[in-house]
C-alpha cells in the first residue's frame, strides 16, 4: 500500500474500501449525470471503479485525487459512450463532444494529465521564454527564424531552448503543488509620502502583489520560481514585479532573480513594542504627567478656544505636543550618540517613505502563548493607527493621534485634512468676534459639527478642540519650553536605546543598514504615555463623544 504525505493530509492511493465510501456516492452521481438511466449509470459506475483500480495501480503518487479521480470518470465515460454509441440513437448532442479515439482509458488519462502539466509550466516560464516555447513548439519556426523575429543571436536562441527544456522537465517532474496554499495578505501603511499615481504599487490592496513580495521575502527567486511558488501564470506577474522594482520594494540580484527590499513584521513584533511600553513607559509618563498639572492652570488662563473643555480631554491633547518632540529630540540624540545617519528612501517616483508592513494572521491571537493578558491589553491601547501632522501656507497647523479609542468608534483613519484647519480658522473667527453665522458659515460649521470638532449652542457654534492663536500658541510654546528644561529634551534617549537592545534580534539579516537603524529604534511612546495615565487613574478614559476628536489640536503660526 502506498501513502504520500503532503503538508496537510495523507492520501491512500490503492482503491481500499474507505476510498469505495468516499467516493462511491460522486461516481454514481457523475454516472447518472451522464445517462439520466439508473442501469447504465450503475454500469458506468462499475467501469469508472475498474478503470480508477487500474489506474491507481500505475501511479506511486498523487498531487489531487479529487481531479485524478474526476479525469478518469471523464475518461471512462468516453470509453463508455465508444462502446455503446451503436445502440444509442437518442443522445444528448453535448454528448458527442465526449467522443474521442483510442481504447486505453489509464494511457488517455496518462496522457491528459502530462499534457495539462506541461501547458502550466509553460504558463510559468518568464516572457521570453514564453514567446521562444510557443513560435519553436507550437508554430514550428527553427532557430533562425526565432533569432529574426526576437532580434537576438541564433546560439542565443539554441541556449535558451536548452534552459526551456530543463525547466519544464524540471517543473513537470516537481512533487509540489501550492494551488490550496490560502493566499496571505498584508496590511501596509508609510512613514513618509507617497504619490498619487504609484501610491505603494497595490501593497495591501492587491492580493498579488502582496504575495509576490512575500514570496520573496528572505529568499532569492526568478520569474519562474515566483509563478510556480504562487501558482499563477507569470504573464499574471511581470507587470507587477516591474513596478515593484520602480519603487524598490522588489531588489533584483544575481541577474534575474528578485527579493524583497522592505521589513515585513509578524504581529508578535508589534506585540513585543507593546510589551515594551508596558514594563518601562511608567516612569517617563508620570514625569510627564506631573510637569504638566503643575502648570495647566497657567496653560488654561492662556484663553484659548476650548480652554472650557475638561482639564482631562485637554491634556489628551496637549500631551502628544510635548511627547511628540521629546521623542523627536531624543532619536536625533541617539543617531548622532552611534554615528547614524539615515533618511527615508527616495522612490524613482518622486516620493520618500519607508515602507510599514505587518503580515495578517487571523489565527495568531488563537495560538500565542507568549504574552500575557495584560501585555496584550497594553499593546492593544498602545498600538495606534499613525500620528498625523498638518500645515498650510496660511499659517494653519495641526497635531493629530489615532488613538485606541478614537479606533474604538470606529473611525479607523479621520479625514482631517488642510481643509478642516482652514475651516476650523473660520469658526474659530467667528466666534471671536462674536458674529452670526450666515448661510455659507453654518454650512462648514455643519461639516465640522458632523465629524465632532464644534457645536451649536444657543445659535452660536462652540469649539470642542483646543485651538490657539498665534499669540496663545506663542504662550503655550513658552510653558512647554519651561516643561522640556524640567523633563531634559532627550529623555526618551535610554528609551529608545533599551528597545533597540532587544528588537535588533528580530530584524532578519538580509535587511538594508539603514532600515535596520530605522526599525529598531522605532518605538513611538506618545500612545503608550496616555495609556499607562489613564490605565493608573492619572487621566479620565474619553467619552465615546470625546473619543471621535480625540488627541487633535490645532494652532496658527502666522
Amino acid at each position: 500500500m502506498y501513502y504520500r504525505v503532503l503538508d496537510w493530509a495523507v492520501i491512500d492511493i490503492t482503491l481500499s474500501d474507505d476510498m469505495i465510501r468516499a467516493y462511491a456516492k460522486k461516481i454514481t452521481g457523475f454516472a447518472y449525470s451522464r445517462t439520466h438511466d439508473l442501469q447504465l449509470a450503475e454500469d458506468l459506475s462499475q467501469e469508472i471503479l475498474l478503470s480508477l483500480s487500474s489506474s491507481l495501480r500505475r501511479h506511486e503518487r498523487i498531487e489531487d485525487l479529487d481531479a485524478f479521480v474526476y479525469t478518469i470518470c471523464c475518461y471512462t465515460w468516453s470509453k463508455f459512450l465508444r462502446s455503446n454509441k451503436k445502440h444509442w440513437n437518442n443522445l444528448d448532442i453535448d454528448a458527442l463532444f465526449d467522443l474521442q479515439d483510442g481504447t486505453c482509458v489509464e494511457d488517455e488519462v496518462e496522457t491528459g494529465l502530462a499534457i495539462e502539466k506541461l501547458r502550466t509550466e509553460v504558463a510559468y516560464l518568464n516572457r521570453l521564454h514564453r514567446e521562444i516555447t510557443l513560435l519553436f513548439y507550437y508554430e514550428n519556426r527553427t532557430g533562425a527564424e526565432i533569432s529574426k523575429l526576437l532580434d537576438i543571436p541564433h546560439s542565443t536562441v539554441r541556449w535558451h531552448l536548452s534552459e526551456i527544456k530543463k525547466k519544464l522537465k524540471a517543473g513537470i517532474e516537481m512533487t509540489t503543488n501550492n494551488l490550496n496554499v490560502a493566499p496571505k495578505r498584508l496590511m501596509v501603511g508609510h512613514d513618509g509620502y507617497t504619490t498619487i499615481e504609484y501610491g505603494q504599487c497595490g501593497l495591501g490592496e492587491d492580493r498579488l502583489v502582496d504575495n509576490i513580495c512575500l514570496a520573496c521575502y528572505g529568499k532569492k527567486l526568478t520569474i519562474e520560481e515566483i509563478a510556480r511558488t504562487l501558482s499563477v501564470a507569470a504573464g499574471y506577474l511581470e507587470h507587477h514585479i516591474r513596478k515593484l522594482v520602480y519603487m524598490d520594494y522588489l531588489r533584483l540580484v544575481d541577474k534575474n532573480r528578485y527579493t524583497t527590499n522592505f521589513f515585513i513584521a509578524e504581529i508578535r513584533h508589534n506585540v513585543l513594542n507593546g510589551k515594551y511600553h508596558y514594563y518601562n513607559i511608567g516612569p517617563y509618563a508620570e514625569r510627564i504627567f506631573d510637569a504638566f498639572d503643575k502648570r495647566y492652570d497657567r496653560i488654561k488662563d492662556i484663553g484659548f478656544l476650548g480652554s472650557d473643555l475638561d482639564k482631562d480631554f485637554v491634556l489628551w491633547a496637549l500631551i502628544p505636543l510635548a511627547v511628540n518632540k521629546l521623542y523627536y529630540w531624543s532619536l536625533n540624540a541617539v543617531y548622532r550618540r552611534n554615528n547614524i545617519t539615515i533618511d527615508r528612501p527616495k522612490r524613482k517616483d518622486g516620493s520618500q517613505h519607508w515602507v510599514c508592513a505587518t503580515l495578517c494572521d487571523d489565527h495568531y491571537w488563537e495560538n500565542q502563548r507568549e504574552f500575557s493578558p495584560e501585555e496584550v491589553d497594553f499593546y492593544r491601547k498602545a498600538d495606534g493607527n499613525g500620528i498625523k501632522s498638518y500645515s498650510d501656507s496660511l499659517g494653519n497647523s495641526a497635531l493629530q493621534l489615532e488613538s485606541k479609542a478614537t479606533i474604538d468608534t470606529g473611525l479607523h483613519w479621520r479625514d482631517f485634512s488642510v481643509t478642516n484647519m482652514a475651516e476650523l480658522t473660520c469658526i474659530a473667527q467667528l466666534i471671536r468676534d462674536g458674529e452670526t453665522p450666515n448661510d455659507m458659515d453654518k454650512q462648514i460649521i455643519a461639516k465640522e459639527a458632523e465629524l465632532g470638532y464644534v457645536k451649536m449652542e444657543d445659535g452660536r457654534p462652540k469649539m470642542l478642540i483646543p485651538y490657539f492663536t498665534k499669540e496663545q500658541f506663542t504662550g503655550l510654546n513658552d510653558i512647554l519650553d519651561e516643561i522640556y528644561a524640567k523633563l531634559g529634551k532627550e529623555m526618551f534617549t535610554d528609551y529608545i536605546e533599551g528597545f533597540a537592545k532587544e528588537f535588533d534580534k528580530e530584524i532578519p539579516d538580509f535587511i538594508s543598514k539603514d532600515e535596520r537603524a530605522y526599525l529598531k529604534y522605532k518605538i513611538y511612546p506618545q500612545y503608550a504615555v496616555l495609556y499607562w495615565l489613564a490605565d493608573k487613574g492619572l487621566l479620565r478614559y474619553p467619552t465615546p463623544d470625546e473619543a471621535k476628536r480625540l488627541c487633535t489640536v490645532v494652532w496658527r503660526d502666522k
